[in-house]
């Protein structure tokens, strides 16, 4: 592993429970994308991989799903 002082942190990650019971890692880059972390639910040989990385986009909360947006004048 490399020296801490070498290493750049993307984000923090927290665990998580699928509605299927699955246990998966999200954390946020950016305000519009997040990143997870699954299991290989696809996993047939001891070489592929144990977890895949996705990028997702930020789901909206409800509260920025509820105001109307901004009209800027010019």
């Amino acid at each position: 592993m490399a020296d801490n002082s070498t290493l750049i942190r993307l984000t923090g990650l927290w665990r998580n429970e699928s509605k299927a019971g699955d246990t998966f890692l999200a954390g946020s880059l950016s305000p519009s994308s997040k990143l997870l972390i699954l299991p290989n639910g696809h996993k047939q040989k001891d070489s592929d991989p144990d977890y895949i990385a996705y990028l997702a986009p930020q789901e909206k909360k409800a509260e920025d799903q509820q105001q109307p947006a901004k009209q800027s004048r010019l």
